[in-house]
């Protein structure tokens, strides 16, 4: 019997993207579930924290086009097994999960394009091992960028009373506060959110409550009202060598636009794009706008290989 995250899952790729493939991939931890859609160089999507792969769903098709697009969850979310963050070095953990899942999916090399957390972790990753990393997309604020979380996540980082809070929104869910819950951190236009969508993200919520709340426990510094600073990379950015692109959205909740001129000004690798009148989910607000800038990022990095493999003529 299917659980219902299963069956919204099934609703929303029946919506957006019909032909993708879901199967499970083993890691050295546990396993996890893979969409896959399309042919040609790989694409690994790297989704948020608190969030999944499914996020990513109503964009699928279209980076699909001209990729073999492989969007995984994060241990502890979506249809992921659960994991418990407790005590966990997170960076250690993200290296070990993305190296994992490449050498499950077979592949020497990816192009990663990440959001948020998952970008902390793809940027992470390429820094331990660029071989592995040709281009990195950033598409929206990544993960401890800035020093404090938007208020409205303040409180779940409390000791005590952080976590039953926590368990009772997050358990409580339901469409009408999912959408609040975008508009206020996600999106400029929460009306352009399909009902498709916020029921998985419902589900998907309700069933990986425990793994979040412990995700947000290893993450959280509640002395000082904000992320554990190891979590900020600040100067860790400059060890970057991977050609990565920050696709910025104006009115992101996680950190503004300064932000990503500082780290592009940082290290001449970093390629800064702003999006107008998107929030941190910006393929939600401008999709086509997203894709657009994410295809020439990625098309600039095939044009320099195939220049690369030609030998120069002597004049």
């Amino acid at each position: 019997m299917q659980t219902e995250l299963e069956k919204t899952q099934a609703a929303l790729l029946a919506r957006f993207a019909p032909d993708a493939r879901v199967r499970r991939v083993r890691w050295s931890q546990g396993a996890t579930q893979c969409f896959e859609l399309g042919a040609g160089s790989p694409l690994l999507y790297v989704h948020g924290g608190l969030g999944g792969a499914y996020e990513i769903v109503p964009i699928l098709a279209a980076l699909a086009k001209h990729h073999r697009v492989l969007a995984v969850d994060r241990p502890g979310h979506g249809l992921a097994d659960p994991f418990d963050y407790r005590g966990v070095d997170l960076l250690d953990h993200a290296r070990t999960f993305l190296g994992d899942i490449l050498d499950a999916l077979e592949l020497s090399t990816v192009n990663v394009a990440a959001n948020s957390m998952g970008g902390l972790w793809s940027v992470a990753f390429a820094v331990a091992a660029p071989s592995r990393v040709s281009r990195l997309a950033l598409v929206g604020a990544p993960f401890g960028i800035a020093r404090r979380p938007p208020v409205q996540m303040l409180p779940f980082g409390l000791p005590r009373i952080g976590p039953r809070l926590g368990r009772y929104v997050l358990s409580t869910m339901t469409r009408d506060g999912s959408r609040k819950f975008w508009n206020q951190l996600f999106v400029e236009h929460a009306e352009r959110v399909e009902d498709v969508l916020l029921d998985v993200d419902v589900a998907h919520t309700r069933r990986n409550v425990e793994s979040m709340l412990s995700l947000i426990a290893c993450v959280a510094d509640w002395r000082r009202l904000g992320y554990r600073r190891e979590l900020i990379l600040g100067e860790g950015w400059r060890s970057l060598t991977t050609p990565t692109l920050l696709l910025w959205p104006e009115h992101d909740a996680f950190g503004s636009p300064e932000h990503g001129e500082a780290l592009a000004a940082m290290n001449p690798v970093i390629h800064l794009v702003r999006v107008p009148g998107a929030g941190h989910l910006p393929w939600i607000d401008d999709p086509d706008t997203v894709v657009v800038e994410i295809e020439r990022f990625l098309a600039a990095g095939r044009r320099m290989a195939v220049d690369a493999a030609v030998p120069s003529r002597s004049r």
